[in-house]
């Protein structure tokens, strides 16, 4: 049970999302946000059994805890693999937390009830899942899963000029990830080096300590270029203005409270621990910019 703490977390609004789906027609808009707020309500008390199971000071699978695993096609290396360490449980804590905070934000939603509550269910999966992936593609379809839900809360429910805010953060962010992809496809090609091929953090965090230091260079802006879009770090900050006045509610305190956050934790758990010799070195090119 303990060991499959956070596939819970991650399924829970799946499965609410998809009763949602089902039986929403059926059920009047208040059951919905009802139902809605229980699914979040649950996926919250998980984060706190994980919070209550979570040992400080215990060293697991590379530092991590809980870990789940389940292989999907062995011979390319694809599995679904989770868990959590000092940083993503606070950051796991803190979306669970604030995602029943925004399905009450959003309970004077009238439009489309059903469907809202959906893309913010969505949404929750793929965040959670972007902290706890252990699996560089799986991660990398959490990250890219943000996208669709919160393109749709803000289309769809914003106010104003919400369209081209909703299309504008699409772009930036889908625009980003092509570089993130093309970074661990890399990575992955040259897994196979230390046994079978694999997207799993650990192997590629070898693999990069391997790499030459111009080629280590590159992958670290690639990785940088994708997650500095999500933070965001200027000048790739023009979509957020956009975004927070245009969302609703609720979208604004998941831009605010969780999504950036993805970004910052993706700069710090890839660019930093998988390339520190390029960390290093455009610390200290910054530094010299700064001194000039």
């Amino acid at each position: 049970m303990r060991q499959h703490l956070l596939t819970f977390a991650i399924l829970f609004p799946l499965v609410g999302a998809t009763l949602i789906a089902v039986v929403g027609r059926r059920i009047d808009d208040r059951d919905t946000r009802i139902l809605a707020l229980l699914t979040t309500l649950a996926t919250f008390g998980v984060s706190l059994l994980v919070l209550r199971d979570f040992q400080i000071g215990t060293a697991g699978y590379q530092g991590y805890q809980m870990v789940d695993r389940a292989s999907w096609v062995r011979s390319l290396g694809l599995q679904y693999l989770v868990g959590v360490d000092g940083i993503s449980l606070w950051l796991m804590l803190l979306t669970t937390f604030l995602f029943p905070i925004s399905v009450l934000a959003s309970w004077k939603i009238e439009t489309n009830v059903a469907r809202y509550m959906v893309a913010i269910l969505v949404l929750e999966s793929a965040v959670l899942g972007s902290f706890l992936a252990l699996d560089l593609l799986l991660f990398f379809l959490f990250f890219e899963a943000i996208l669709v839900p919160m393109y749709l809360i803000i289309g769809g429910w914003g106010s104003g000029n919400r369209v081209y805010a909703a299309i504008k953060f699409f772009l930036f962010t889908m625009a980003g990830s092509a570089f993130l992809l093309v970074a661990i496809l890399f990575l992955y090609s040259r897994s196979g080096q230390l046994g079978p091929p694999s997207f799993e953090l650990g192997r590629l965090t070898q693999v990069a300590a391997g790499l030459p230091v111009s080629t280590a260079h590159w992958l670290f802006l690639a990785f940088f270029v994708a997650f500095a879009v999500k933070v965001p770090l200027f000048p790739l900050n023009t979509w957020l203005p956009d975004a927070h006045t245009e969302a609703p509610s609720a979208g604004s305190v998941l831009l605010a409270g969780v999504l950036l956050k993805v970004g910052t934790y993706g700069l710090l758990r890839f660019n930093l621990s998988m390339f520190p010799q390029a960390s290093t070195y455009f610390a200290s090119f910054v530094s010299v910019r700064n001194r000039r």
